[in-house]
């Protein structure tokens, strides 16, 4: 019982207001967040629904590559369409 109760405790302790990780700014990498083609590091920000992002060209015999969690991204088009963007912080170009 005093283990049992321990344990308690110890997930209490650890299910506090922990600081969420520190997101990567974009680097205009294919998937990553763009506002216009200079964001990109290929020159190709598009809009995809309610994102828009750095994407590339792609045919049946050059597929997408996965996107950061390794799923298959679609060819719609004859361009990359991610379900989402890349995990990283838009910056203003200074």
């Amino acid at each position: 019982m005093r283990s049992a109760a321990l344990l308690v405790i110890a997930i209490a302790a650890c299910t506090g207001d922990a600081p969420p990780p520190a997101q990567n700014n974009c680097t205009g990498a294919v998937y990553d967040k763009c506002v216009d083609e200079h964001g990109c590091t290929n020159m190709n920000c598009r809009p995809f629904g309610s994102i828009q992002v750095c994407t590339q060209v792609c045919s049946d015999t050059m597929p997408c590559p996965t996107d950061e969690m390794g799923n298959t991204v679609p060819c719609n088009s004859g361009l990359c369409q991610p379900a989402a963007a890349n995990d990283c912080k838009l910056v203003a170009a200074p």
